[in-house]
């Protein structure tokens, strides 16, 4: 296998997941959430980012690897659209960093079940950056198998 081989591999296999990651928490656990009463959204929410935190940015890094090896190896469209793509999941994380992250401490910082001051305001400002980040994730990962077909 060669390098570009390797590279590609990497950034359509982490890049799918951090896709799918982000979807499946876009149509299920947004939906759900807006639906919950807060004492329950709290506990639900700080839950899911204890799985989920570690990972997602992880994935989003060896994708923007892959996919720099990818572009690095590759000439004309491909290597475009290589880059395209680790633009768009480098500005997803730099963005989740910024913006999503405080409002995830707010709640990490707490005890579970206990209500961070503002928590209605954290879910609606959450939701719509997350709908945001999903839709700038799938042109991402649209871009990653553009550039391999």
């Amino acid at each position: 296998m060669s390098v570009v081989q390797l590279g590609t591999w990497l950034m359509l296999v982490s890049g799918g997941l951090w896709t799918g990651a982000i979807l499946i928490f876009a149509v299920e656990r947004t939906n759900l959430w807006a639906r919950m009463p807060i004492e329950q959204y709290t506990v639900d929410f700080r839950r899911s980012l204890y799985r989920v935190d570690p990972l997602l940015p992880a994935l989003g890094v060896i994708s923007c690897g892959g996919a720099a090896v990818f572009a690095l190896g590759s000439h004309g469209r491909a290597q475009l659209l290589g880059w395209i793509s680790l633009a768009l999941i480098a500005a997803v994380i730099l963005c989740s960093m910024v913006i999503a992250e405080p409002i995830n401490s707010k709640f990490r910082r707490l005890a579970e079940g206990q209500v961070p001051v503002g928590a209605e305001r954290y879910r609606a400002r959450w939701r719509r950056f997350h709908a945001i980040r999903g839709v700038v994730a799938l042109i991402g990962f649209g871009c990653m198998a553009a550039a391999v077909a």
